[in-house]
């Protein structure tokens, strides 16, 4: 059955001195079947890169993620949109930009803003340095003037499918039980990842 998939990915693309990383969301009936994407996605590090981790995307909050053809206008189509958002932060003390990455369920790119500012993530990865001409607040990149690393609608990054986010919880019962789905974390190989799957 056809998933949403959000795979993290290391690779060191030529003249790097460290491990990059991104971000890539492609759809398929397992993790294995996305090579392919993913090297054309990233042709820097074409069958040179790794999974660091991945989540097929079923379920956000309190909504399920369904998958339409993109052909296929969904009738209920609520207005609801799924985003993904990279938050960077600092820590004193630290040479470091550390990152948290969201899938917020909301109706504007300002909704989804306004949520992962509530993150504890947002909250913590910030410090002001009297001493320093930078700013180490916590941030969505390349979003300067909203404090926000990268946001997308993950809609405009998968092609031939239309994303679909529908209501999942009925009752407080439901939603107190209510579980998110499993993130594998940690280093899998192309080679290994084949074998896997």
């Amino acid at each position: 059955m056809p998933t949403l998939f959000m795979v993290q990915l290391g690779g060191r693309p030529k003249g790097r001195l460290i491990e990059q990383h991104d971000i890539f969301f492609g759809v398929a009936n397992q993790v294995s079947e996305l090579v392919d994407d993913i090297n054309h996605h990233w042709p820097e590090v074409k069958n040179k890169w790794h999974i660091d981790s991945y989540r097929a995307i079923t379920k956000v909050g309190n909504h399920t993620v369904k998958l339409i053809e993109s052909d296929n206008q969904a009738e209920n189509d609520n207005g609801l949109k799924l985003f993904f958002i990279n938050l960077g932060g600092y820590q004193r003390g630290s040479f470091e930009e550390f990152h948290h990455k969201l899938l917020i369920v909301a109706a504007t790119q300002a909704e989804a803003i306004k949520q992962a500012k509530q993150s504890t993530f947002y909250k913590e990865f910030t410090f002001k340095d009297k001493d320093s001409p930078f700013n180490a607040a916590s941030h969505i990149d390349d979003k300067f003037q909203v404090d926000i690393d990268d946001i997308y609608d993950v809609n405009d990054l998968v092609s031939n499918i239309q994303i679909l986010i529908e209501p999942r919880i009925h009752n407080s019962h439901e939603l107190a039980n209510a579980d998110e789905d499993k993130e594998y974390v940690g280093y899998l190989s192309i080679k290994n990842l084949r074998k896997l799957f």
